[in-house]
Order: structure tokens, then C-alpha cells, then sequence
């Protein structure tokens, strides 16, 4: 029996197997259709120029907190060599709200990104829920008690200032997300340059007069180390359109089943084995490595059929641009190496243990997380930073980004790394399995030995 026949009765089977056609074959037409139309507000959300609506809500009371800042001074004059009749609102009192409201939100920058409305909490729910916002920035209580303490005394008090973004907007909350850090980073920054100007002006026994000078001193300090003059352009990367909802799900959605493909490989070699056809074979003159060559095989030629047919739904039915359909074909045919790899070290060892254990488990929770972490079903960028690079190493993450950076017209020059990466996996798998087989081998003989001595002795 050549390879060829073996690879065509795993195929024949495999084929024949209505579950696993609706599971590998199915199934992700089906959830790349439902995600994609479902999700599309997500992704074409940055189609536009216009502004990001944001509502703000003010959860402090500043006359209280100003009260609440002058009490405590009044209690700790004497730390920073200030009388009384020294320390008058003139001399400590800032503009926290001009800070924040007039030289951040209203930057000229900013304003060209962000158009905001202050709001109540209930209004700002009500406008995030609707769509209305794309954000919510939401300034705590004791926010100007805290701000003063930062800003005027040695003191360090921590601020959250929160963002909540609504899930169909979620690159524009992102966006939000990330030029509050840069007012927040900004103003760390401008706390260490007051520290050490307050600390040389009472080292110098003139805490007064730098009290005096602290709202111009600090003005500066925010001018010079301005981290929020933020400019957003919008560009089109190599021409091609900004990534659809469509589009994402078939690369995540295809990446994410070739692994299914794996898990019904890791079975093969055992049911071969059950089903007494593997010792038939071998007993019919089929070397084992003819046997595990055909397993590769198989779930390799299955994987393309499964890229193929992903692909062809999502171009015609879809509208899905997939870029450079030749780089894309190489992509398939190294991702599918990687699987077929994976797949054979899984039967080899389901194969030693007698068991479908571990291949249920690859099936019910590897695939899921791999899938999470690798961004096939959520965006990579929402997760944290240290779950994000464990998923850029994933198989199917590797995968995804080929196929990203094709969509966005990148050549082989840029994706030759992930190529090589899918390679060495797909070959680190192959060599394990071989060593598992291998050990297995040598126990079956000792097994089979050991058993005729017995029965000799008996």
C-alpha cells in the first residue's frame, strides 16, 4: 500500500464524517458571517474623520475640596516654613479645572480629535449605551483635593481618572483611553519638576515666595512637558481600505479551525490501532513511517481544503479582499505544515496513553484559548500587553498577522519570519512525535516479550 492510498482512505473517512465536516468546514462560515455583519460597526467606526463625541462627568464638589485642601495646609504650615497670614488663596490657589478643561481638553490638538460635553453620570450612561459618545471620562470625587496635593504640597496622592468606551466603538475609546494617559503622564511629570523646585526654595529658607510663584511655575511645568498635543491622521496603509469586520473574522475565524483539524488528526493513529487496521498494515508489509507520513499528509491536505474553501466563501460571498492570493496560498500551505505537525505529535501521544483524552481536551479548551490569546476571536490589542506577546507566538496568531499584513499589502520580504516560525514549529512537532512513537515502539517489543516468557513459564 503506497502513501497515496493511505492519505485517500483518511480523506475518504475524514470526508465522510458529517461531524467533522460541520465543525471544521461549517461551522467558521457560519461564525464569520454572523461576526462580521454583527461587528461591523467596530471596524468601520474609524472610517470617518469626525470627531470622537465624549461625555465627561465631574464626580467632585470643589468648594468642599477646596475647603477640605485649606484645612489641611492649615495643619502643616509649619512643615513647609509658611505663616498663617502667608499662605491666602491668592498664593495657593490653582485652576484645576482650567488645567484640565482649557489647556488639556481644549489643546488645539486635542480638539481637532475629541469633541467633549460635560454631563451627569446617569446622561453620560444614557448617551454611551445609545452611541451617542464613544466615551465616557469620568473625574472622581476628591479629584481637586487631590490635585491640589499633587500640584501644591510634597505629598503624592493617586488619581484614576476612569474611561469607559462603549464595545462597538472600541478604538475610539482606545484613543480616549489614551490621551487622558497622556494628561495624566504629563501632569506626573510636571509634579516631579514642582518637588524639586519646593524642596530648593525651602532648602533656601524662601518657601513663601516659591508659593507665591508656584501657579506660573507650574503653568510652565505643563507647557514644557506637554505629552498630550496628540494628532491623529488618517491615512490608507498601501491604499487598501482600513480592515473590515468581514475580513478580520475570516483570517481569525480560518486560523482558529485549522486547529479543530488538529485535534481530529490526534485521533487517527489510535483508532487505526483499535480498529486493528494499523497492525493489518503493518502486518501487510507498510512501514510505520509510511503510516505517520499519510497522518501528515492527510491533515494537511484537509487544512488547505479548509483554507480554500474559507477563502472562496469569504471573496465571493463576503467581498473579502485578501490581498496577494499567492502570498496567501504560501501562508495556507505553511500554516497548514505547522498543523499537520501539531496534529501528529497529539496522536503520537494519544496513541502511547490509549486514550482520546488529551485530544478532547485540545478540542474543548487549547483551541479556545489559543484562540483568545491569539486574537482570532477579539482583537489582540484589548488584551494585556503580557497576554498579547504570549499571543503573537500562538500558531494561529502567527497565522493571523500573515494574513493581516497581506491584507495590507505587505510582500513576502515582510512575513518571510512568520513563515520560517510556522516551518520550525510544524518540524519540532514532527521530530517529537517521532520520539514518542519510538518509545512507544520499544515498549511494545518489551511488552510483547515479556508476555511470551510468561506463558513459556507457564
Amino acid at each position: 500500500m503506497k502513501v497515496r492510498d493511505l492519505i485517500a482512505k483518511d480523506l475518504i473517512l475524514m470526508i465522510k464524517d458529517k461531524k467533522a465536516m460541520v465543525l471544521m468546514l461549517i461551522m467558521p462560515i457560519i461564525l464569520i458571517t454572523i461576526l462580521g455583519f454583527a461587528l461591523t460597526d467596530s471596524f468601520n467606526e474609524m472610517k470617518s474623520t469626525n470627531k470622537i463625541d465624549v461625555a465627561v462627568v465631574k464626580q467632585y464638589n470643589i468648594e468642599s475640596e477646596e475647603e477640605k485642601f485649606r484645612e489641611f495646609m492649615f495643619g502643616n504650615l509649619s512643615k513647609y516654613e509658611i505663616s498663617n497670614d502667608q499662605f491666602t488663596d491668592s498664593n495657593w490657589r490653582i485652576d484645576i479645572e482650567e488645567i484640565f478643561f482649557d489647556e488639556f481638553l481644549n489643546n488645539k490638538k486635542i480638539k481637532e480629535i475629541i469633541n467633549y460635553k460635560i454631563m451627569d453620570m446617569e446622561e453620560g450612561k444614557t448617551k454611551l449605551k445609545n452611541k451617542d459618545v464613544s466615551a465616557v471620562i469620568i473625574l472622581p470625587e476628591n479629584f481637586i483635593y487631590d490635585m491640589y496635593i499633587n500640584l501644591i504640597t510634597p505629598f503624592r496622592n493617586e488619581i484614576n481618572i476612569s474611561v469607559y468606551g462603549h464595545p462597538d466603538k472600541n478604538i475610539s475609546s482606545q484613543i480616549v483611553e489614551e490621551v487622558v494617559k497622556g494628561f495624566s503622564n504629563t501632569i506626573s511629570t510636571s509634579i516631579i519638576g514642582k518637588n524639586i523646585y519646593l524642596e530648593t526654595a525651602m532648602e533656601q529658607e524662601i518657601g513663601n515666595i516659591a508659593y507665591d510663584r508656584l501657579e506660573d511655575v507650574l503653568k510652565d511645568l505643563i507647557k514644557e512637558n506637554e505629552s498630550f498635543n496628540s494628532e491623529i491622521k488618517y491615512e490608507k496603509l498601501n491604499e487598501r481600505k482600513p480592515m473590515t469586520s468581514s475580513a478580520y473574522y475570516s483570517f481569525g475565524m480560518s486560523s482558529m479551525f485549522i486547529l479543530f483539524a488538529a485535534g481530529y488528526g490526534s485521533r487517527l493513529l489510535l483508532e487505526e490501532k483499535q480498529n486493528k487496521t494499523y497492525d493489518r498494515m503493518t502486518v501487510g508489509g507498510v512501514e510505520k513511517t509510511k503510516i505517520v507520513l499519510g497522518k501528515i499528509s492527510t491533515i494537511f491536505i484537509y487544512t488547505m481544503i479548509q483554507f480554500i474553501i474559507i477563502i472562496m466563501y469569504s471573496s465571493i460571498l463576503l467581498k473579502v479582499n485578501w490581498g496577494n492570493y499567492l502570498l496567501v496560498f504560501v501562508i495556507c500551505s505553511f500554516s497548514a505544515f505547522a498543523v499537520a505537525g501539531l496534529s501528529i505529535f497529539l496522536a503520537s501521544i494519544v496513541y502511547m496513553t490509549g486514550n482520546y483524552k488529551l485530544a478532547s481536551f485540545f478540542e474543548s479548551a487549547v483551541v479556545n484559548i489559543m484562540a483568545l490569546i491569539g486574537g482570532s476571536t477579539i482583537p489582540i490589542q484589548v488584551l494585556p500587553k503580557s497576554i498579547q506577546k504570549v499571543g503573537k507566538f500562538t500558531l494561529n496568531g502567527i497565522a493571523m498577522n500573515s494574513f493581516k499584513k497581506v491584507y495590507f499589502g505587505y510582500t513576502l520580504e515582510d512575513i518571510y519570519v512568520n513563515l520560517i516560525t510556522l516551518a520550525i514549529i510544524g518540524v519540532i512537532f514532527i521530530y517529537m512525535a517521532s520520539l514518542v512513537l519510538k518509545m512507544e515502539g520499544r515498549r511494545g517489543k518489551d511488552e510483547k516479550y515479556y508476555k511470551f516468557k510468561a506463558n513459556g513459564n507457564a
